[in-house]
């Protein structure tokens, strides 16, 4: 006994399918590099100015003149913060292209002082706060929301999953 099976693809329908996938998938990725930049940015702002730096730790204490100086103007100095007027974290931002995102800080002047912060060190004493990194904690976080989002928009995800 021979039998035979006669199958008709449409494979317009299929084209079209995966094109429309495509579309999607770039603008759910850019949506979601859009979220995890301002998670790490928040990040990088909150663990800062609670003194502590990327991988743990706490960040090297303010010089003798330095706590001086902030007492005077009324900044607290029981650790490093890296906030004076708050103007260096208000101008952290973020731009995504492609399949990437950037953070950099968007006032030249407050870019130069977070790089002599985190880079060059500050000071006589030249003392460094990398403070402008992604810690491998946190790294793991942003990994684990951009795949939970991505997911979920792209309707793979079932809800309450992680």
């Amino acid at each position: 006994m021979v039998a035979e099976v006669k199958i008709d693809i449409d494979t317009n329908e299929v084209k079209a399918f995966i094109k429309n996938i495509s579309k999607k998938q770039k603008a759910v990725i850019t949506k979601s590099l859009n979220r995890v930049s301002n998670m790490a940015i928040l990040m990088i702002t909150k663990r800062t100015q609670a003194g502590k730096l990327p991988d743990g730790g706490k960040m090297r204490g303010y010089a003798k003149g330095t706590v001086k100086s902030r007492k005077k103007r009324g900044r607290q100095t029981g650790f490093v913060d890296l906030t004076d007027t708050g103007k260096m974290f208000r101008s952290l931002d973020y731009t995504v292209g492609g399949l990437k995102s950037s953070l950099f800080f968007s006032n030249m002047e407050r870019a130069k002082i977070a790089s002599f912060h985190d880079t060059f060190g500050v000071g006589k004493s030249k003392i460094k706060r990398p403070f402008f990194a992604i810690g491998d904690k946190e790294e793991d976080k942003i990994i684990n929301e951009f795949r939970n989002f991505y997911f979920k928009e792209m309707g793979l995800w079932a809800k309450g999953k992680t």
